[in-house]
């Protein structure tokens, strides 16, 4: 099932016009040309929640800045931290850094 998911986003990814994968969160520079390979939304326990944007894979790196609940994040690459997580390393608003996965809804891994 969660192959067909993720073969049907990326499907959908290449085939819609670009302005259509632009969300809240997302800006023009923000696109394919980033190296993202797909787009997922930042999923907190709260509709005022917020997740935090660091400049690694873990929670012992520095903040960016903190992304609000149910905005567009670009997914550019992941991997597994020390902390035994999923971390993305993602686009929003011409900031990049690192996210949980277990905070982003519609992601791929």
């Amino acid at each position: 099932m969660l192959k067909f998911f993720a073969t049907g986003v990326l499907f959908l990814a290449t085939t819609l016009p670009v302005k259509a994968q632009v969300g809240p969160g997302l800006g023009s520079s923000d696109r394919v040309a980033s190296g993202v390979q797909s787009y997922a939304q930042v999923c907190t326990n709260s509709s005022s929640g917020r997740l935090s944007l660091r400049t690694g894979p873990g929670q012992n790196f520095g903040k960016i800045k903190e992304i609000p609940n149910g905005h567009t994040v670009g997914l550019i690459k992941g991997g597994y931290s020390q902390d035994g997580f999923w971390w993305w390393n993602v686009i929003h608003n011409n900031s990049r850094g690192w996210v949980r996965s277990d905070y982003v809804c519609g992601d791929p891994q």
